[in-house]
């Protein structure tokens, strides 16, 4: 990413396309802010695959649900380049290795690192979780808060946008329904 030509290029449209006057001494930065957001924070991981997967052998055999629950993101809408927020959730029954909790929720926040939609992001951190630790099955939920459907065209300040996806032993329906179960139990909880 070309920070100085992502700052040029913001110029322009605030300018000549938006008519804004960058003299003006709340805007004169802004273009410098606005590019430095998107290619340091934003969009930082457009073209990067996450490669943080420290994982431990599972020597005590362990073979029930794991949950790595609220992992709260923000991501932008590759339709508005606008925010989504919201929260995820990561279940996987081990096979061999079992990964750490922190490990996990940087998983999540490395794909958010893009433009997005959150269906793509759900099936992002699946296939790359499931692809490295080769668990016995896997679950990514999410439940996110789309600034796209609250702040402009439907006004739905209210709206929110939940998506799944499953792999190995979670496509057992019996298996999925208690991996929501136990996500609605982290839903209802304000506590650990």
């Amino acid at each position: 990413m070309d920070i100085s030509k992502t700052e040029k290029h913001l110029c322009a449209m605030l300018e000549d396309g938006l008519g804004f006057d960058l003299k003006d001494p709340n805007l004169a930065d802004t273009p410098k802010r606005i590019a430095r957001m998107y290619c340091n924070e934003f969009f930082k991981n457009v073209g990067v695959e996450y490669e943080d997967f420290k994982s431990f052998p599972n020597v005590h055999g362990y073979d029930q649900i794991i949950v790595s629950d609220r992992i709260a993101f923000v991501s932008i809408c590759s339709h508005h380049f606008l925010p989504f927020t919201g929260l995820a959730w990561l279940l996987y029954i081990p096979n061999e290795r079992l990964i750490g909790a922190s490990k996990m929720a940087r998983l999540v926040n490395h794909y958010a690192k893009r433009p997005q939609i959150q269906e793509n992001l759900c099936h992002e951190i699946l296939h790359r979780f499931d692809n490295e630790l080769r668990p016995s099955g896997c679950m990514v939920f999410m439940k996110g808060i789309h600034d796209c459907m609250r702040c402009r065209g439907a006004l739905q300040p209210n709206s929110g946008m939940m998506t799944s996806a499953v792999k190995g032993a979670f496509e057992d329906p019996d298996l999925e329904s208690k991996g929501l179960e136990m996500i609605k139990i982290s839903l209802n909880s304000q506590e650990v």
